[in-house]
Parts: C-alpha cells; structure tokens; sequence
C-alpha cells in the first residue's frame, strides 16, 4: 500500500491531493503519456468538463490494463490552457478520484499540442 505523507508541520494541502506519497519497495511503477480527452473514436469533446471526464476515462483504462485501480495513483500532472478552466476541471478530476489523494501539480500553459485540447494529464501509479 502506498504511504500518504502529511505533515501537521507544513500548511494542509489547498485541494484534494496530498504533498507526498511513498511507494513501497518492489512495488510495480507504471508511468502515463500525457492523455487528452480524445474519445475512442478519435473525436474530441466540447468544453473543459467534457474533455476532463474523457480525459480521465482513458487514464481509468490505462490504469485497467494495468491491473491498477484510483488508490495506486502517487502523483498526476495537470496541463489547462486557462486559469478560468483551472477549477471546473478539479471538480470533474475529483468524480473520478473521489477520496484518492495522490500528490498533485496543476500547470496552467499557453497551449497544448493542438489548439483544441484543453486539458492534458499524466499520472504514476504504483501497486506492490
């Protein structure tokens, strides 16, 4: 089981994440692509939400090939392009980790690899 670290000495994190997780020894490590919330199809949704929930479908599948499920998740980095999108993708981020807590950063950039996506996500899990 990974370790979740939270230092009563250091400000509680801000958002559902915690400062840091620890990975047990011997432990399987599985490191993601940068996803987008293209659909199976090849298409890609409208609007921050949308591409969130699609986004992090294929991470959930990634994670299922895998063997791995939301509790080994130790770290994701999120890419927006807008500060204002920044918050409504939390929300739609957290109906898929629900009480999951990995280490999190969140990066607000200009632009993505095409001018559509909105979000871009990549993760490490880990499962002993």
């Amino acid at each position: 089981m990974n370790k979740k670290h939270m230092p009563d000495t250091i400000a509680p994190p801000v958002a559902a994440y915690s400062h840091g997780i620890e990975i047990p020894p011997n432990s399987r490590v599985l490191h993601t692509a940068g996803q987008v919330g293209l659909l199976p199809d090849g298409t890609m949704p409208e609007g921050i939400e949308a591409q969130t929930q699609a986004t992090w479908s294929n991470l959930m599948a990634i994670l299922e090939s895998a063997g791995m499920g939301i509790d080994d998740i130790v770290k994701v980095t999120t890419y927006v392009t807008s500060e204002d999108d920044f918050w409504p993708m939390a929300q739609a981020r957290a109906k898929f980790l629900g009480d999951a807590r990995p280490a999190s950063t969140g990066i607000i950039v200009k632009a993505l690899a095409k001018q559509e996506w909105l979000v871009e996500v990549e993760l490490i899990a880990a499962k002993a």
